[in-house]
């Protein structure tokens, strides 16, 4: 699946030049349906989660979501040549299981990425991402942390809605 996404990536002028609008249709389409969102939001807040309202829960989902969509859209302009091999794994699967992967190109040097993953009630799903080392989740989780520390949840929507438009303004 990971080398069918490359391929539509490379094909897609608007995705290299970091189109906001189709990246948001390609990310929603292609990279959503395999990822636990929600799942990945709670755990990137951490304890209070469980603090937030239900409004506040889905403000913090889709400013997640948009703040991550945003910051790596502009891997899609370096695709190139790359392509996905497997890494076979020597531990032994768990309630959260990891995929290696490594992306190698004939020109660039290769990328190790990792996914977590766990069964859900649409089969397996994206939980975190590891990308040369760093898990995505566990990095926005530290984050996340002292923001939630110095103003709540109010403070930590404030501060991705903040990012995502400064961001929306450099596209």
């Amino acid at each position: 699946m990971m080398n069918q996404v490359l391929a539509d990536i490379r094909k897609d002028p608007a995705l290299k030049k970091e189109d906001p609008a189709r990246i948001r249709t390609f990310v929603s389409n292609r990279i959503l349906p395999v990822v636990d969102f929600p799942r990945m939001t709670r755990t990137a807040v951490g304890p209070r989660w469980r603090q937030a309202s239900a409004d506040q829960r889905r403000q913090l989902e889709d400013g997640f979501r948009n703040l991550l969509t945003r910051v790596y859209s502009g891997a899609f302009s370096g695709v190139k040549d790359y392509r996905a091999e497997l890494v076979p794994s020597r531990g032994a699967a768990g309630a959260t299981p990891i995929v290696r992967t490594r992306l190698v190109s004939k020109t660039e040097k290769p990328v190790d990425v990792g996914y977590r993953l766990a069964k859900g009630a649409n089969g397996w799903q994206i939980i975190d991402v590891n990308v040369s080392g760093i898990w995505l989740v566990q990095n926005y989780h530290s984050q996340f942390g002292s923001i939630l520390a110095n103003g709540g949840i109010p403070a930590l929507i404030a501060s991705m809605n903040d990012k995502n438009s400064a961001l929306n303004h450099k596209q």
